[in-house]
């Protein structure tokens, strides 16, 4: 169990270091200043492929925002707060999704109800477990964002979903500072030391 719990505060490290810096790397890439526009050849069917993906994301953003209505009725105080917050923040992601779903061919799934969400959920008994489950919310959509990434071929699309990517490692390395885990659990940079200076 604490090997599990190392490997995930890992990834979510990796996660958030990999997914701001292919923000950045994406963003930089055909960025408003350069003189080249880059051409994107997409055919139709990779389009529809690309919009499937962002319906399945979509469906995940619905529950988590479910998710975060059941965890911040579980919590007080500060945290309450935060988890609403995050509710609000995977609420923009889903917009963000409804919005790119349509250029490429298809229409946004409608969400389930919330009942059919809440009833995939554990019962959460106390703070912990519900910090816990918010854990298990965001380790869910770094995988997924992280595993959209290496499928989608739209480049404006694999931008945005790079830059929600690291949202959701951000999400993740809070919940384990709330919980009072390490929030970046390795040194990221490997290697011989530094030579000193004298």
């Amino acid at each position: 169990m604490a090997n599990d719990s190392s490997r995930r505060e890992i990834l979510i490290a990796s996660a958030a270091l990999a997914g701001g810096a292919g923000a950045a790397l994406i963003a930089s890439c055909g960025g408003g200043g350069s003189k080249t526009k880059s051409t994107e050849t997409v055919s139709t069917i990779q389009m529809q492929d690309d919009a499937a993906i962002l319906n399945t994301l979509l469906d995940l953003e619905s529950s988590a925002i479910v998710a975060y209505d059941v965890v911040a009725g579980k919590l007080s105080g500060s945290d309450a707060v935060f988890a609403r917050r995050l509710r609000g923040q995977e609420q923009a992601h889903a917009n963000a999704l409804r919005k790119l779903i349509p250029p490429l061919g298809l229409e946004p799934q409608p969400s389930k109800s919330r009942a059919e969400y809440a009833a995939t959920f554990p019962a959460l008994r106390d703070r912990r477990t519900a910090l816990g489950f918010a854990l298990d919310v965001e380790d869910t959509a770094i995988g997924a964002y992280a595993d959209a990434i290496g499928k989608v071929v739209t480049d404006s699309v694999r931008g945005r979903l790079a830059a929600i990517l690291a949202t959701e490692a951000e999400h993740a390395a809070v919940v384990l500072g709330r919980l009072g885990r390490p929030q970046a659990p390795q040194a990221f940079v490997t290697g011989p030391p530094a030579q000193g200076s004298g």
